[in-house]
């Protein structure tokens, strides 16, 4: 034990905030064509669709209404770009109506890559006659808005086949797949049957097609095809993109290895109020170590299927107790610090269950427990997650996160040593849930489990996985309960790491009896791995390794404090926080590290603009250090300590910043350098250091930002956790924060957690 026992973090750190009047936005960009140029161009593009579309046969069309693609250039992405002078929205322009967005890339004749964005826009005849129409009057006449945005186009044309066709393996020839359809207005009545009909004719069952359409419009299938069938929906308009859909394979059924030598049934006494729901494939009813602490539904009538409910069963105990590596056969087990809701999902119908049933009954089990903050999900659809392409598993699981302010730990699959299928699987992407990976233990060290799929995550959560647990290997399995006292099974899988995590966000959330929301639970996890990391995030990692002790994540060690601070910013607004310091420390460096999340929409016809809100934070050390101007160079002043030169310079004919000097970059960004700074993710980790001569009253500037016109513009909720760190210091920086800024709170839970958690 320290000398310097850790102490509670805090929260309630928003307290110390007010909103701030900023101006945000860069410069624009010129396109390269002339007005001109670009009506010409646009011209003779709608000649070329119409033609194409009077030659698309009647089944491979609906009677009114298709699809265009009006695609921009990189440069034009950003949400300041859009041409909104030619898409209808609340007035009626030219019957053209934007439907959702991706990236388009393609080959250019000098071999290097090209592309930019593509908007999907929903049409008629008619509608591309009366832009035809504007194109030909005087350009005197327009609005240079609509000049504008003529000049912004590359293209109009229809998406290539290539381009709907998204993820089939060369040798697939039959299984599972799922087809995305766009939204209609005229025919919206008639698209679903025509698509019905078309697959009808290559051999689809109609009555066995599942199918959800949401209220954003977008509409998924799940039903059974073969290449024949591919070709016969290959080029069909309304189709949006169609790919495999294939349950993955449950770890347990595949290598799991029933030993003796398990750890004895803990005595039972009371079972905890916290619950953590476990949506997977039921649980044994007599298994002596769920039968106190698990409580069981079925959310399908169909049968249970053995082989899915040992699964289940396993992940339920791992929920429990963790792994049972460290236990030896004569011990018992401790009484576990949560409890367990059990949802049956899966059932004996087939092997191969149609996930439709799965996500249909998540859908129906979440709402009807709003007493769970956590669910744990270790199955979901087979295969990498593709970039243009949103899977309706991902979609449910960020629509019910934000919906009901759940959180959602998710194995991220076990492909990682199969070439081309090593990506994160669906729904382990999802931007509001948790991606949890599987570390084992190799050569006396850590190592990435050689099973466990990898990152990147998709546009709104690039850095995917989240994290790792302890899920073992073949050289060094995870053991886990077995169905008999005294049994214990060998296993290995991300199915199990995940239920790790699930375990501790449910005990850290559900026991700070409502203090830390399930946004602040993922953040303060993230955060609490990166501190392990050290070298930021990796597609191997993640941000890092689940601590040993689930301890670590809620207290704060000597000459250092974490701060919570949670709250709701309008879009396009900034913020103010107080980052609380002591200003007589003045000697050595200061480590400040900050982990921001937010609980966003997410658009399911736009995957590379799928989050709808971000957060970007700005870090200010010193108020009172503000930047002066004039003629191309620059001073820094301290207008407080040093106010003569100050005013002198002012005038003088020099500039002063509106806010002091920030450390975090230029503030005028392209759209593609804040893409690659994560500027629209909804979960972001940052390190700084300062010399503590260098800080006084620090703070930070929250802006929250918006996007989207079929996404709703509420107020962005986040949760900000910041650990300040100054081993230098000779004074209690905890005790002397605490009394400067009284209104803080220690963080006290209501049971306790100084358990371990991994090997």
């Amino acid at each position: 034990m320290s000398d310097n026992p850790r102490r509670p973090i805090l929260y309630r750190g928003e307290l110390y905030s007010s909103f701030v009047e900023k101006k945000s936005g860069g410069g624009s960009k010129e396109p390269l064509l002339n007005y001109e140029e670009a009506r010409a161009k646009i011209i003779t593009d709608i000649g070329k669709v119409k033609e194409t579309i009077r030659k698309i046969p009647g089944e491979m069309r609906l009677p009114n209404e298709f699809v265009v693609c009006v695609r921009m250039p990189e440069e034009f992405s950003a949400k300041s770009y859009y041409p909104d002078s030619l898409f209808d929205t609340n007035v009626s322009k030219f019957g053209l109506k934007e439907i959702g967005s991706r990236k388009w890339k393609e080959e250019s004749p000098d071999n290097l890559n090209s592309g930019g964005k593509l908007f999907f826009v929903r049409t008629t005849e008619k509608s591309l006659d009366i832009l035809r129409g504007r194109l030909d009057k005087s350009e005197e006449s327009l609005t240079n808005q609509f000049k504008s945005d003529i000049r912004k186009i590359s293209s109009l044309d229809m998406l290539r086949p290539t381009e709907q066709i998204l993820g089939i393996p060369d040798d697939w020839q039959s299984g599972r797949l799922e087809a995305v359809l766009h939204p209609f207005f005229i025919d919206r009545q008639v698209s679903l049957n025509h698509f019905l009909n078309l697959i009808a004719k290559s051999g689809a069952d109609k009555k066995k097609v599942k199918f959800k359409q949401y209220g954003e419009g977008v509409t998924f299938l799940s039903f059974f095809g073969n290449r024949e069938m591919l070709a016969s929906i290959s080029g069909y308009n309304p189709l949006r993109t169609v790919h495999p859909l294939i349950m993955r394979n449950l770890p347990s059924i595949s290598r799991g290895q029933v030993i003796n030598g398990g750890p004895q049934v803990a005595d039972f006494k009371k079972k905890s109020s916290i619950v953590v729901g476990v949506i997977d494939g039921g649980t044994e009813s007599n298994n002596p170590y769920l039968q106190n602490y698990v409580v069981s539904e079925d959310a399908v009538s169909e049968p249970e299927y053995l082989d899915f409910v040992s699964h289940g069963s396993q992940v339920c105990g791992t929920v429990l107790y963790g792994p049972l590596n460290n236990f030896k056969a004569t011990e018992k087990l401790p009484e576990p610090l949560v409890s367990v809701k059990s949802f049956r999902v899966l059932s004996s119908l087939t092997n191969d269950p149609d996930l439709y049933d799965v996500i249909d009954a998540i859908e129906k089990i979440v709402p009807a427990n709003k007493d769970i903050s956590v669910y744990n999900l270790s199955l979901g659809p087979k295969g990498p997650i593709l970039d243009d392409s949103i899977s309706r598993f991902t979609f449910s699981c960020d629509l019910l996160s934000r919906q009901f302010e759940i959180l959602f730990c998710v194995a991220v699959g076990n492909d990682g040593e199969v070439t081309g299928y090593e990506r994160i699987q669906s729904p382990s992407d999802s931007v509001n849930a948790l991606a949890v990976g599987a570390y084992t233990k190799r050569n006396g060290g850590f190592e990435k489990a050689p099973y466990s799929c990898v990152g990147p995550g998709r546009e709104g959560n690039k850095l995917k996985p989240d994290l790792l647990a302890f899920g073992g290997c073949d050289q060094s399995p995870i053991h886990l309960i077995g169905s008999n006292i005294g049994q214990k099974v060998w296993s290995y899988g991300t199915s199990f790491a995940s239920p790790i995590v699930a375990g501790a966000a449910g005990l850290i959330i559900g026991g700070s009896n409502k203090a830390i929301s399930s946004l602040t639970g993922r953040a303060l996890i993230v955060h609490s791995v990166s501190e392990k990391n050290g070298f930021g995030h990796s597609v191997n990692f993640g941000h890092g390794i689940l601590p040993e002790n689930m301890n670590d994540v809620i207290t704060c060690r000597d000459k250092s404090y974490t701060l919570i601070y949670q709250g709701e910013i309008e879009p396009g607004k900034f913020a103010e926080f107080q980052i609380p310091w002591v200003n007589e420390i003045v000697v050595g460096k200061v480590n400040l590290r900050w982990t921001v999340s937010v609980l966003t929409d997410v658009d399911p016809l736009s995957p590379d603009d799928y989050t709808s809100s971000s957060i970007e934070t700005v870090f200010y050390p010193h108020s009172n250090k503000h930047r002066f101007e004039k003629a191309g160079k620059t001073h820094t002043v301290d207008i407080v300590s040093d106010s003569t030169k100050a005013k002198s310079l002012l005038a003088s004919g020099w500039k002063q910043s509106s806010f002091p000097i920030s450390s975090s970059g230029k503030t005028h960004k392209t759209e593609e350098e804040l893409r690659l700074d994560l500027k629209w993710d909804s979960i972001d980790t940052r390190e700084v250091s300062k010399r503590a001569d260098r800080l006084y009253n620090p703070k930070f500037h929250l802006h929250a930002m918006g996007r989207g016109s079929r996404t709703s513009q509420t107020k962005v909720k986040f949760s900000l956790v910041l650990s300040l760190e100054a081993p230098a210091a000779t004074v209690d920086l905890y005790s002397k924060v605490l009394n400067k800024y009284n209104a803080l709170v220690p963080l006290k839970l209501t049971v306790d957690i100084s358990v371990p958690v991994t090997v």
